[in-house]
């Protein structure tokens, strides 16, 4: 009943400057919990596309089959890009997010990094929904340690990394 507690009538709300990236690990430990994985990327994509912040969701895996000690491919499904966040009709893309093989978190924090670090904005936030499991070819020992690593790096060239850990069991 009282409207103060969330804005004044008479006040224009301000714009946002701001961008996001949504990154979403699509290993095979996910397979439990995508499907609310996919929910809260959904909502995610709600609200900012209804604040009119530019947004985009990227799922990331490796191909665990594929890898060796010369190569280890790694795959970035853009569901919701930048540049088409805002138009009405970019919903359904986002059901398209899988659980498909291994996951080298680090080297998808760098990439997407990268990506958001090329649109301009106050506040560029990469958030990550992911279990904490980075595991993928020679990288399990060290794959916490370079993810926080690429959390670090981001942070010195100003961008925001949040993660959100999904999962329904206590941390290991």
């Amino acid at each position: 009943d009282d409207p103060r507690v969330f804005y004044k009538k008479d006040q224009e709300s301000k714009d946002i400057d701001a961008v996001f990236t949504l990154l979403i690990d699509c290993s095979a430990s996910m397979m439990n919990k995508m499907a609310e994985t996919k929910k809260a990327a959904v909502l995610f994509h709600e609200v900012l596309k209804e604040l009119k912040i530019p947004h985009g969701i990227i799922g990331f895996w490796e191909d665990g089959f594929e890898s060796d000690d010369q190569q280890q491919p790694n795959y970035f499904h853009k569901v919701i890009h930048h540049q088409d966040s805002l138009d009405p009709k970019s919903d359904p893309e986002i059901l398209q997010l899988e659980p498909q093989e291994d996951n080298r978190d680090g080297f998808s924090i760098r990439v997407a990094a990268e990506e958001l670090m090329q649109y301009q904005a106050e506040h560029q936030i990469l958030l990550v929904f992911s279990d904490g499991e980075p595991s993928a070819f020679n990288y399990s020992e060290n794959g916490i340690i370079d993810t926080h690593d690429a959390v670090l790096d981001a942070r010195k060239k100003g961008l925001d990394v949040i993660g959100v850990f999904l999962s329904e069991d206590p941390i290991t």
